[in-house]
């Protein structure tokens, strides 16, 4: 950690505005291609919604209605076994990456879609099931370590009588959908361990660093650096991956970016021995094995909530949306609750790239609930857009351009907000 006071020059090829998992993860891989980089984060690392998220990087498991980003998913998912070797490597930090796979229950219109009769209440699923759009298991199920192809479609159905031998503790009378294409991982110790791999490669880490305002040449719409609560930051690019707080940090160049809040609500819970083994992925729920015996629950999805409270109702909403897989979750110690806000964008597409009108300004925010999905692919195309200074690379459908506005004055409540602008993302 550096602080202005003891440095000899405060002059850096790139400044990375917010240390969450994307801005560390631009960081990082900037400095390991000998950019010299400044990491700043108001607060702490992991300490805003990186640190909420449940760790699932469930690139085939997720809905994406845009195929660009569900091939940014795949690239980036690909990248994290190696990415969690080298940081274990570099930094002693186990980041707990599991590749167990997801189980996913099936929805009505599945199970209407693949039976050749009409479902009755009593049916037996597993009978009836086109057992053709998903082969039961050979050998009990595979890892996802050992295969790398990504466009194969490896999903099986388990029935109800095979998924009991494996998960025992598991409600579910129609079977369930196995992929074991999907990881998962401890999000405060991936933010920590990126932190920690960019301070090794010689990125200046500014923690409790305050953005107030952007530097730019004098008459012209060049940005030259930040200013901060800790002084003034020289650079030839600045990158913004400050979540929420962009369109803040925007507002003050009297420039708007559309950013959607979404409040999400976890719990966790610890059991006296292991309930699960894989983590659930459902329709408004998912259940997360992790370390310990402990098992994660989430999460809530309520737009245009900024408060980082945690509802008494959203606890009994996600303890009883995770008893109709696992009815044994009722006998298990509640541990703690926290909340986080997802940073969405209009059109749940990240902005990537540069903010055009202002030469030297880029962004890296807006990933919604994909963010600990999306970092590792997104700090690789960043860190070569900014290198070679050019964008191609990166489809024009996540260029901030598509929604950057001019504004026709600074509003009063971004003037009055404009030295207390969050940077976490």
């Amino acid at each position: 950690m550096v602080h202005l006071s003891n440095l000899k020059a405060n002059h850096y090829d790139v400044i990375v505005v917010g240390a969450g998992v994307i801005g560390a993860a631009i960081a990082y891989e900037l400095a390991q291609q000998g950019v010299k980089v400044a990491l700043l984060e108001k607060n702490q690392p992991a300490s805003g919604a990186s640190g909420a998220a449940g760790g699932m990087l469930a690139a085939h498991s997720e809905h994406f209605a845009h195929p660009e980003l569900y091939q940014l998913a795949l690239y980036s998912q690909s990248l994290y076994s190696k990415l969690a070797t080298d940081l274990l490597e570099k930094t002693g930090i186990d980041i707990e990456l599991r590749t167990e796979g997801f189980l996913l229950p099936l929805t009505k219109l599945e199970l209407q879609l693949r039976h050749k009769e009409p479902l009755q209440a009593d049916q037996r699923y597993d009978k009836t099931f086109d057992e053709n759009l998903f082969p039961l298991p050979n050998k009990g199920h595979t890892s996802a370590s050992t295969h790398n192809d990504s466009k194969v479609d490896r999903k099986e159905w388990w029935s109800p009588s095979y998924l009991a031998q494996v998960e025992p503790h598991i409600y579910a009378p129609s079977g369930m959908i196995y992929n074991p294409d999907e990881p998962q991982l401890i999000p405060a110790l991936f933010n920590q361990a990126l932190v920690q791999a960019a301070i090794q490669h010689h990125v200046d880490f500014y923690p409790e660093t305050e953005v107030y305002r952007l530097l730019h040449s004098q008459g012209k719409n060049h940005i030259t650096g930040v200013i901060t609560n800790q002084g003034e930051i020289y650079a030839e690019q600045v990158v913004l991956t400050t979540g929420l707080s962009t369109q803040q940090l925007l507002a003050t160049e009297q420039y708007s970016l559309p950013l959607v809040p979404v409040k999400g609500e976890l719990i966790e819970v610890s059991t006296s021995s292991q309930y699960l083994g894989h983590t659930i992925y459902g329709e408004g729920i998912y259940i997360i094995p992790k370390s310990n015996h402990r098992i994660w629950i989430g999460a809530t999805s309520k737009p245009e909530r900024t408060d980082t409270t945690v509802d008494l109702s959203a606890i009994a909403q996600l303890l009883s949306g995770a008893e109709q897989f696992l009815p044994a979750i009722g006998s298990a110690t509640f541990e703690r609750c926290w909340s986080g806000i997802r940073p969405g964008t209009p059109d749940e597409l990240p902005y990537l790239g540069r903010i055009q009108p202002l030469a030297g300004l880029w962004t890296a925010s807006g990933h919604y609930r994909n963010g600990m999905l999306l970092a590792a692919g997104t700090a690789k195309w960043m860190a070569e857009a900014l290198i070679n200074n050019d964008t191609a690379h990166i489809p024009d459908c996540f260029s901030p351009e598509r929604a950057l506005q001019k504004s026709k004055s600074l509003s009063s409540k971004s003037r009055s907000t404009a030295k207390g602008v969050s940077t976490w993302n």
